[in-house]
């Protein structure tokens, strides 16, 4: 009899506990969460509303980019698997994103179904040293991310860059193009840069290293129906092969 009104005291504090947790104003639980994610993370939340269940931060900042306003469901079951699990609504004026994030006890961040829809201009915002301009619009779909405390990134999905359009000087329109992501053998991540029949004809891959260094190396032409701005400024990659590509080759590291 004991151990039965023993086990019921020990499930209502259980509960009661979790209760606790769940209904934390989400300021504070961002204040003690803080301690404990990877120091390398590059969001903060800021202006925080609701709980640590069901809230909200008035404005989410990569670095010093600010990315709109966020909005979070709190997964109660991935807490008795260990891990803090939610999902995620992220809107702006004219950008918006979707998906399911996870944080496990070692500080790996797991993102599922991730969608988006953002101008390409907003993505010059994190490359500020580039003398170049971007429009058009993103499209990104992520079946998963996983984001470790060290290392790469590793993705799978695709990102697709409608009515794609460079100004470096002047305008140069390059049509649709498409970046297919999966993770690396070794870790990371492999991509896969194509068009879609548009002005500029494109093929290359990107290796994104588990050491955080990244390759970009692409085959690049006009087509007859591209503006003459375009193949001008192919010229620039240097001389044209026997079937009139140009090679683009670019290295660096996050």
């Amino acid at each position: 009899m004991k151990r039965i009104w023993l086990k019921y005291v020990l499930l209502g504090l259980s509960a009661y506990a979790l209760a606790l947790v769940i209904t934390l104003p989400a300021r504070h639980a961002y204040s003690l969460a803080v301690y404990h994610l990877p120091k390398t993370l590059p969001v903060t939340l800021h202006d925080l509303g609701g709980s640590l269940w069901s809230g909200r931060a008035g404005t989410v900042a990569w670095r010093s980019t600010p990315l709109g306003g966020l909005r979070w469901e709190l997964s109660p079951w991935s807490l008795l698997r260990g891990r803090l699990g939610l999902d995620l609504q992220l809107q702006d004026t004219n950008s918006s994103l979707a998906g399911h994030a996870a944080v496990t006890r070692d500080g790996h961040v797991l993102l599922h179904n991730v969608s988006a829809r953002l101008p390409a201009a907003r993505l010059m915002l994190f490359n500020t040293g580039l003398p170049i301009a971007a429009d058009g619009n993103v499209a990104v779909n992520l079946e998963e991310v996983q984001l470790p405390p060290q290392g790469a990134p590793a993705l799978r999905g695709t990102l697709m860059w409608s009515q794609a359009l460079l100004v470096a000087g002047q305008p140069l329109k390059l049509g649709d193009l498409k970046l297919t992501l999966q993770p690396g053998e070794t870790g990371g991540t492999t991509g896969t840069l194509s068009d879609a029949g548009g002005p500029l004809e494109i093929n290359g891959t990107l290796i994104l290293d588990a050491n955080r260094s990244y390759r970009l190396e692409a085959k690049l032409r006009a087509r007859p129906e591209a503006d003459a701005s375009l193949g001008n400024s192919l010229k620039m990659l240097g001389r044209a092969d026997g079937r009139g590509y140009y090679t683009l080759r670019y290295t660096g590291r996050m």
